[in-house]
C-alpha cells in the first residue's frame, strides 16, 4: 500500500480539525460533551484572556437581566415592531397595537374556555381604542427590557410636523426612537454604510451644523447641489513632496463618491428615516437623528461655557434647545439679537408667551401686549403695539431662515427669468457676509473654510464634474 504523500496528509490534518470542529457544534446543540481537551479551554470550560469562566460569566450577567414583570409576547411584538420601524408616532404605534392586542385577548379567551383562538368569538379593538397610557405602559416594559442591552427608548415632538395653529395634541406629533445608549452613539452607522459613505455623512453634519449655521443665517439644512460639492473631502493644503513628485500627487487624491451615488444615498437616508425632504428640496436631520446623534452632536460642536461665566448659557452655541420644551431645535424661531441663545419651537411659542405673561403679572410687571426676549430684551417680531398694529419682523431657525428672506425670492425670481436652477451658495452668501468674505466667521473660521476650498478649486481650474466616474472614486 502506497505511503500517503504530504499533500494527502495535510489534507487529511485539515479533515480532522473540521469533523473537529463540528462535533463541536453537535456536542453545543445536544449539550453532550465527551471529555475532550481543547486548546483555549481548561476542564472542559471556556476561558478568556484573565483564565476566567465565560460561560460562567455569561449565567451570571443572564441570571442578573430580567425581564420586567408582565413582560409576554405582545411586549415582544411590540419591541420587534418598533425595531423594525426605527421611530413611531402615536397613530403608528396605535396601528400596531391594535392586532397585538386582539391576537392576546384571543389567546387569553381561548386559554380559559379550552377552545382554539380561531373558535373563540372575541371583540376586536380598532386603532382608535388604543390610548395614550396603553402606549405608555409598553413603552415602559420595552425600556426596562432594553436597558442593560445599552438601547433605550426616547421621545421628542416632530418640529416638522406641527406648526403654530395646527391642530392635535401634542402627542399626536410626538415621535418614540429606538436610540444606542453606548458611548459612540453613531457607532452602528458604521455597519450600515461603508467607510466612504460614512465620511460623506460626517461631512455632511459639518455642513448642516458648521458651513450653514452661523449667527446670522442658522439654516441647518442644505440642497442636493450642496451635497454633491460634498461627494469629495476638501484636499489638503499640502502639496506633493518633491521626491514623490506626481505619483504622491496621485496617492494623496482625495477618495470620494460618484454624483449618482450621492442622490442614491440622500434617498436612502430619507427611506430610513434620517433625513427629511421639504417640497423646496432641502434636507434637513429628522427627529430620530437628533435623538440618536444628540452626545455626538453637543460634544462635536458646541464649545463649553467660560468657569468664570457670570451668566451661564448665554454663548451662542451650534446646538441648541427650545426656551420652553427644553429638546432640540433645528426649526423654530429665534431672537432678533444674532448672538442671542433664546430658540422656540413653532408649536411652543404660544405657550411660551403664555408662561412669561403669568410670570410678569406674578411679578407685578403688568400686562404687555408686546412681547420681548426675556434674556436680551429686544422686541419679538409680529406683535402688537400699544396702537393695535402688528410691527416687526420674525426671525427663523431652519429652511424659512433662508427662504423667508427678500434675497431668497429675488435670486429665485432671476433664476427662473433665466431659466437656470438657483445656487443656494450664492444665497447663503449674500445672507451671511462674513462667511462669503473668508472672515473668521463661526467657530475659528470653519465658516468660510468652504468657501475657501471653492475658490482655490475655481483658482486651479479643477472641475466638480471631475467626480464622475467609478461608483467610488
Amino acid at each position: 500500500m502506497p505511503r500517503p504523500n504530504r499533500k494527502r496528509a495535510r489534507s487529511d490534518d485539515e479533515t480532522g480539525g473540521l469533523s473537529h470542529r463540528r462535533s463541536r457544534r453537535e456536542d453545543d446543540e445536544t449539550g453532550e460533551d465527551d471529555g475532550r481537551d481543547d486548546s483555549g479551554t481548561a476542564n472542559g470550560m471556556d476561558v478568556d484572556a484573565n483564565g476566567d469562566d465565560v460561560q460562567a460569566q455569561g449565567s451570571q450577567q443572564q441570571r442578573a437581566w430580567k425581564l420586567p414583570a408582565g413582560y409576554d409576547d405582545s411586549n415582544r411584538a411590540f419591541l420587534q415592531a418598533l425595531m423594525a420601524h426605527g421611530a413611531v408616532t402615536f397613530q403608528q404605534a396605535q396601528q400596531v397595537l391594535a392586532p397585538i392586542l386582539n391576537v392576546k385577548k384571543a389567546a387569553e379567551a381561548a386559554a380559559r374556555s379550552g377552545q382554539s383562538p380561531s373558535q373563540v368569538p372575541v371583540e376586536n379593538m380598532q386603532p382608535d381604542d388604543i390610548t395614550f397610557d396603553i402606549l405608555r405602559q409598553y413603552i415602559s416594559q420595552a425600556k426596562a427590557a432594553l436597558a442593560p442591552l445599552d438601547f433605550d427608548i426616547r421621545s421628542a415632538t416632530n418640529e416638522r410636523s406641527i406648526g403654530s395653529g395646527s391642530g392635535g395634541t401634542a402627542n399626536d406629533h410626538r415621535v418614540w426612537v429606538l436610540v444606542s445608549t453606548d458611548s459612540d452613539p453613531k457607532a452602528h452607522l458604521a455597519v450600515l454604510f461603508t467607510p466612504r459613505k460614512l465620511a460623506f455623512i460626517h461631512r455632511l453634519l459639518d455642513a448642516i451644523f458648521d458651513t450653514y449655521n452661523t449667527p446670522h443665517v442658522e439654516a441647518l439644512c442644505f440642497t442636493g447641489k450642496q451635497a454633491i460639492k460634498l461627494s469629495r473631502p476638501p484636499r489638503t493644503s499640502e502639496g506633493p513632496s518633491e521626491a514623490g513628485g506626481e505619483a504622491s500627487q496621485q496617492q494623496t487624491k482625495p477618495m470620494g463618491l460618484k454624483h449618482s451615488v450621492v442622490y442614491s444615498l440622500l434617498d436612502s437616508l430619507v427611506r430610513q428615516g434620517w433625513l427629511s425632504k421639504s417640497t423646496r428640496g432641502f434636507y434637513a436631520l429628522t427627529t430620530r437623528a437628533l435623538l440618536e446623534l444628540e452626545p455626538f452632536l453637543v460634544e462635536t460642536y458646541n464649545t463649553p461655557e467660560p468657569a468664570g461665566a457670570a451668566t451661564p448659557g448665554t454663548t451662542w452655541q451650534r446646538i441648541k434647545y427650545c426656551a420652553a420644551c427644553r429638546e432640540l431645535i433645528t426649526s423654530g424661531l429665534r431672537c432678533a439679537t444674532p448672538t442671542c441663545t433664546l430658540r422656540v419651537h413653532d408649536h411652543c411659542e404660544e405657550a411660551f408667551w403664555r408662561t412669561q405673561l403669568r410670570h410678569a403679572n406674578r411679578g407685578g410687571g403688568g400686562v404687555e401686549q408686546r412681547h420681548r426676549c426675556p434674556k436680551c430684551e429686544a422686541p419679538w417680531g409680529k406683535a402688537e403695539d400699544v396702537n393695535g398694529e402688528v410691527e416687526g419682523k420674525l426671525y427663523f431657525v431652519g429652511e424659512r431662515a433662508i427662504t423667508s428672506t427678500e434675497t431668497y425670492r429675488l435670486k429665485q425670481q432671476k433664476a427662473q427669468r433665466e431659466n437656470k436652477d438657483l445656487d443656494m451658495d450664492d444665497v447663503v452668501r449674500s445672507l451671511n457676509p462674513r462667511a462669503a468674505t473668508g472672515s473668521r466667521g463661526g467657530r475659528n473660521g470653519e465658516v468660510a473654510e468652504p468657501f475657501r476650498r471653492a475658490a482655490a478649486r475655481r483658482r486651479s481650474g479643477v472641475d466638480e464634474g471631475d467626480a464622475e466616474g467609478d461608483d467610488e472614486v
